[in-house]
């Protein structure tokens, strides 16, 4: 496809975020670069990111929604690229870990089934992936890394099925288990790493990407719609980016859902939120600040836009 005219328009957003991820991951500049640095250093101050640090401001770790919020909140972080250091937000980092380590109790006890342990992977991953990206990571990050590790399925992935006859790994837990491991790499790289990173991506790769290996048909019919930021469940675009992310887009078993992306994107301008999983109406379950649509042209996402391009270039589908 064509991305000049996309590229264009997103080259001269006022968002910080939208440029840095256009820069470095589909043109290529080197995050080292003074210029770089500077443009990564502005994210810190963007609405976008004073808003998501309002929600973390205004959220009780006491309560299960809050706790949600904040955990959603430091993954959100991390996925616009926020600067790495930020101190002020190692205590939401801390109450995160506390929250999995009571949960750890019950993966060893009552959640270990049949010589499997039944756990929501993607909040380790999760939390080890922003612990990373945020340079905010510690001994904690590499025991929730040994955890998750630990309970990886034989079939490569993760579920939280407590029914005792389930045999295979999840898309959702097993697609984020691969994100959070496989960012682990950069602090602690080994063989070992490279197994379990290989074989969880082998799970999402089968399924190619988001569909039945019985039929072919979407494992979920809201697999097939993009929203922004990622949902807490999955879709095909969170998939594709954690692919590339780990270096495994360029397996054929990714044509499927590669075919449904460029199907999706609106000439001149980018690709479309199908779905919309926030709210700004104070007491809503998914309520936020974050101005997630304020960036948008056209009928074009920003950020899915920028992420879309950044799949298609490390797929070698961009003109």
């Amino acid at each position: 496809m064509d991305a000049d005219p996309i590229i264009a328009k997103l080259d001269e957003s006022p968002n910080p975020v939208i440029r840095y991820k256009l820069r470095r991951y589909v043109l290529g500049e080197d995050p080292s670069s003074n210029a770089m640095r500077r443009l990564r250093r502005s994210i810190k101050t963007s609405p976008i990111a004073e808003s998501l640090k309002r929600d973390l401001e205004v959220s009780d770790s006491g309560d299960r929604a809050g706790n949600s919020t904040i955990y959603l909140t430091f993954r959100y972080l991390a996925d616009i690229d926020y600067p790495p250091g930020d101190r002020s937000l190692i205590p939401y980092r801390d109450i995160i870990v506390a929250w999995l380590t009571r949960l750890e109790g019950q993966y060893d006890d009552a959640l270990f089934i049949r010589d499997k342990h039944r756990v929501h992977g993607s909040f380790h991953a999760n939390a080890i992936f922003a612990s990373i990206v945020l340079g905010l990571a510690n001994r904690e990050t590499d025991r929730l890394a040994t955890n998750l590790l630990r309970y990886q399925w034989p079939g490569g992935g993760w579920n939280c099925s407590k029914i005792p006859r389930a045999k295979g790994p999840s898309i959702v837990h097993t697609a984020y288990g691969l994100r959070g491991l496989s960012t682990y790499r950069a602090r602690n790289p080994s063989v070992e790493l490279d197994h379990a990173v290989d074989a969880a991506a082998q799970v999402v790769l089968d399924r190619r990407v988001y569909l039945k290996r019985t039929n072919g048909k979407p494992l979920r019919p809201v697999y097939v719609k993009p929203s922004y930021p990622y949902p807490r469940l999955y879709d095909f675009m969170a998939g594709l980016h954690i692919l590339a992310r780990s270096g495994h887009l360029h397996d054929p078993r990714t044509a499927d859902a590669l075919d449904l992306l460029e199907s999706k994107m609106i000439a001149g301008e980018g690709l479309n939120a199908e779905r919309k999983l926030f709210s700004h109406k104070q007491g809503a379950d998914d309520f936020t600040h974050a101005p997630w649509h304020g960036d948008d042209f056209g009928k074009a996402n920003a950020y899915l836009t920028v992420d879309a391009l950044e799949i298609l270039a490390a797929a070698g589908r961009l003109g």
